[in-house]
Parts: structure tokens; sequence; C-alpha cells
């Protein structure tokens, strides 16, 4: 295996490992929304959305601040994902 084949393996297994670290953070925060009788805490829950609600917002907006993408651009791009499941419905479906 020559040097570049070597180096972009570690750089996929270390991209793979970091993605199964995001993965397990996020069974881990749906976990956490969840009773212990199975039922989902709602106001942990609504504190879920409102920090993602936060954190979409704050990237959109440095987005166009720093110029990366206009506010139409970003609606477009949105509308586009939004279409990938098949349907335009303002949702992505989670898992």
């Amino acid at each position: 295996m020559g040097l570049i084949n070597w180096i972009f393996d570690i750089y996929q297994h270390t991209q793979i490992d970091k993605a199964k670290d995001e993965a397990a953070a996020a069974r881990a925060e749906i976990a956490r929304v969840r009773t212990s009788g199975g039922g989902v805490d709602s106001a942990r829950l609504e504190r879920a959305l409102e920090e993602l609600a936060l954190a979409t917002k704050t990237v959109q907006r440095m987005l166009v601040e720093k110029g990366v993408c206009t506010h139409d651009e970003f609606g477009r791009k949105l509308r586009e994902l939004d279409r990938e499941d098949g349907r335009e419905d303002g949702r992505v479906p989670l898992l």
C-alpha cells in the first residue's frame, strides 16, 4: 500500500469513527427524552428542539453574513433537501 493510500485509509477510518460517535450521541439524546415507562418527556423534547432550532438559525445566519450564500439560496437548498424523501413537507426523516 502506498503512502497516499495509507493516509487516505486513516482519514476514512477517522471519519467512520466520527460518524459512529455522532450516531451514538444522537441515540443517547433520544434516550434522554424518553421516560422510564417508554413515553416521551415533553419538557426534555421541547428543550432539545429549541437547542436544535437555535443551532440551525445560528448556522444559517453565519452563512449569510459571511457571504457563503444568500438567504434565498439557503431557502432553495432547504426545499431541495426537503424533497429528497419524495415529499415537500418541511420535515426530514430522523433515521
